[in-house]
């Protein structure tokens, strides 16, 4: 049974505009996902809560560190100005071949 150039044409047509309606719901469906993704994605309520909980810890971490690195810093330069302003460094030759671990 041959088909005429008429009916090839309407199936061909038909495939055509239903592939693309398939592809136009699917790319649809994708672009709704992602706007419900970025509603939720904003912090409410507990969890908005929790996060400045943690910002506020994080804040207080950074302050103690950098508290930590001053005194570190003083350490050190009153060592140095103490100990002469430098530590003696070991007799390379005196001490033969030096094995580093890798």
């Amino acid at each position: 049974m041959v088909m005429s150039p008429e009916a090839s044409n309407a199936v061909m047509a038909v495939a055509f505009f239903g592939a693309i309606a398939i592809t136009a719901r699917s790319i649809a469906s994708v672009w709704i996902k992602r706007l419900d993704f970025r509603r939720q994605d904003t912090p409410t309520g507990e969890l908005g809560d929790r996060l400045g909980r943690i910002e506020s810890a994080v804040d207080a971490i950074s302050i103690e560190v950098e508290r930590i690195s001053e005194a570190q810093r003083f350490s050190a330069r009153f060592q140095a100005e103490a100990g002469g302003g430098r530590l003696p460094t070991p007799d390379r030759a005196s001490q033969g071949r030096v094995i580093t671990p890798h």
